[in-house]
């Protein structure tokens, strides 16, 4: 069933079709209900249907359209492509045994936004349509997502530098800090929660690069468990020279009727009261050498209007660039810097479950007509973190694309 071709967006032509034939069995009824728990004895029982006006069964309506997105993510625009709206019409009812075929044509393309969209049609054995609509389509290459900053590249260690303790950094924006930190010269604590599997797997890729880095666990919101991870670090490395607090909650999306003070503790214990915790260890080892880097994950919701359902996250962030003013005031006399990076919209796990007309919307109000990349984010924090920024304090750095100008 699956065309030969990989479409690239550039390669997708107005006016292009594609189409593909199925033959609509009783396995396929049985694993559709199977699957959605649909059991409407019109498509599953004979002799009540035959007392219907179908006089006999009806396949489910949206198991024969289910074949617009086998269209879709395998023929047009095939490998990488992202349904995100359909309208469908059912015109005709489709039996066992019918021969479906299902046809597309490209009718519009949107470069800015990499988006096609299709007329779709589904014919019977006799040609007569039993479905038609219109698709919209995101078409995701992963040479698109490279081009913008993923790859990593193979780029030469520098000189050795202290230790930086990443929290959060088995993946998204902590794991590609970690990468971009250690090619610059710095050991890497990759500090996790659970999950121990991708944490190591980010060890192993600066190891490969010829960098230093060891993962441990560490609850961030405990206070012994922070300092054994300092006590750790410290061992390791002998020079702690900075620390990454980009540890986060998951986001439930809650409306104000919905949320409870549960659910602000949750986000302030690891956005502040994490932080809080870790700097508190390692404040006396940057006293005695007179120097120290601190770079705090904040947010652009801190910054205007916060979007809905996130009042528990958007306060958090706002508390930590508080936070981090505050810190800057006191410890700026012993020569340790602290920063905010506050990133815009960035395509991370955290953002998966957001529906992709957000993530559209989100790109055409940023300049950049883009989301960010962690290693985006990634080479603001080292930046941050190097002596290249030695008169930067009480900052933060927005990796927006100019969605914010202030």
């Amino acid at each position: 069933m699956k065309a030969d071709n990989k479409n690239t967006f550039e390669q997708i032509k107005i006016g292009q079709t594609d189409e593909f034939l199925h033959l609509v069995t009783e396995k396929d009824i049985t694993a559709f209900s199977e699957l959605t728990g649909d059991d409407n004895p019109l498509h599953m029982d004979s002799e009540y249907a035959s007392k219907t006006n179908f006089k006999g069964r009806v396949v489910h309506g949206m198991l024969t359209a289910s074949f617009i997105s086998t269209m879709i993510g395998t023929r047009i625009p095939g490998e990488g492509s992202l349904l995100y709206e359909q309208k469908i019409r059912f015109l005709m009812p489709v039996r066992i045994g019918d021969k479906i075929r299902i046809w597309a044509k490209v009718k519009h393309k949107s470069k800015a936004q990499q988006i096609v969209v299709l007329e779709t049609v589904i014919y019977n054995q006799n040609n007569k349509k039993v479905i038609d609509g219109e698709a919209k389509v995101k078409v995701v290459n992963q040479t698109t997502i490279e081009e913008v900053g993923m790859k990593t590249g193979q780029l030469p260690i520098t000189e050795k530098k202290g230790g930086v303790i990443i929290t959060g950094a088995s993946k998204g924006i902590g794991a590609a800090t970690a990468l971009k930190l250690a090619k610059k010269g710095y050991g890497v604590v990759v500090n996790y929660h659970n999950n121990k599997n991708d944490a190591q797997k980010v060890v192993e890729e600066i190891i490969d690069l010829g960098g230093r880095a060891f993962c441990i666990q560490a609850d961030i919101t405990k206070k012994t468990s922070v300092e054994k991870m300092v006590s750790a670090a410290l061992t390791r490395f002998s020079v702690i020279s900075g620390v990454v607090n980009n540890a986060s909650a998951p986001i439930d999306y809650l409306s104000f009727l919905e949320i409870n003070w549960e659910d602000f503790q949750e986000h302030l214990d690891i956005q502040i009261q994490g932080p809080l915790n870790l700097c508190k260890a390692l404040i006396p080892h940057f006293i005695e050498n007179k120097k120290g880097s601190i770079v705090n994950i904040a947010s652009i919701y801190a910054d205007n209007v916060p979007p809905i359902k996130m009042m528990h996250y958007s306060l958090a962030k706002a508390a930590l660039i508080s936070f981090t003013k505050s810190m800057a005031v006191e410890m700026g006399p012993n020569g340790i810097r602290v920063n905010c990076v506050s990133p815009g919209m960035t395509a991370t796990d955290m953002i998966a479950d957001i529906p992709e007309k957000s993530k559209m919307v989100t790109k055409m109000m940023t300049p950049m007509r883009r989301l960010a990349q962690p290693s985006d984010v990634a080479s603001s924090i080292a930046f941050l973190m190097d002596d290249e920024s030695s008169f930067i304090t009480g900052e933060t750095l927005r990796v927006c694309g100019g969605q914010i100008m202030l």
